[in-house]
């Protein structure tokens, strides 16, 4: 059978990113099915499947420095391939969209952070990408949230070589004395980013803002990586 959709979609000038019926984004039956991180570690967001806690072992035996983690998606497809297509091919409305999803998850969260915070790039990885997307997805998040934020208060230096194949010690150890956080900071903050893979950014980050005196830290991202898909998820 011929699939009309793309048809469609070109003469009212959208379509859904993922299955190209007509839409502003990703369309309404899509949505329904996007891969939900449902039953996660209320701590670090890990995704527990079918066991019956609410902290994972890791979380048990080592508690992260933030207090806790937001991520409502799994990262496998077709997430994956929608935060691929905005953090490696601009495609800016992906990231309006899942901005718009993860603000839609947190606006029953209240009381919110004072500040939004991106996890930081370095400055070879902003020069190859071009931009940050983590401030991109802050920049929606803090619009629709009525929260400000900021990417002067967090810093990341160019020493860590990068993450990707590394397990989650390895990472903790490259990534010691990675991040400089400012001085002031309130005592409630957010920091954002696309994926959690193994928690060892957001651990590092975290570390760095304890040491300038902020007390409460949160951790919203748009996706989880499952535990068997840690060490080849970006």
């Amino acid at each position: 059978m011929v699939n009309i959709w793309p048809n469609i979609a070109h003469w009212f000038g959208s379509a859904c990113r993922l299955c190209n019926a007509p839409a502003d984004g990703v369309c309404q039956a899509c949505l329904a099915e996007l891969p939900r991180n449902r039953n996660a570690c209320v701590r670090c967001a890990l995704p527990l499947g079918t066991i019956s806690t609410s902290l994972c072992g890791e979380c048990l035996r080592h508690p992260p420095t933030f207090d806790r983690a937001v991520a409502p998606l799994l990262y496998v497809a077709p997430v994956d391939d929608l935060i691929a297509g905005f953090k490696y091919h601009h495609r800016l409305a992906d990231g309006r969209f899942l901005a718009d999803l993860l603000a839609g998850e947190l606006a029953r969260r209240e009381p919110f952070p004072q500040l939004l915070l991106p996890m930081p790039s370095s400055a070879r990885r902003l020069r190859e990408r071009g931009f940050n997307q983590a401030a991109e997805l802050t920049r929606r998040l803090a619009r629709q949230l009525g929260i400000e934020w900021s990417t002067a208060a967090l810093r990341r230096g160019d020493g860590a070589r990068p993450q990707r194949g590394l397990g989650r010690a390895a990472r903790l150890r490259n990534l010691q004395g990675a991040f400089a956080a400012a001085a002031g900071l309130p005592s409630h903050i957010a920091l954002v980013d696309d994926v959690i893979t193994t928690g060892a950014t957001v651990e590092a980050a975290s570390r760095a803002l304890r040491e300038a005196g902020v007390q409460q830290i949160e951790v919203w991202a748009i996706a989880r990586t499952p535990r068997a898909r840690r060490t080849t998820a970006p």
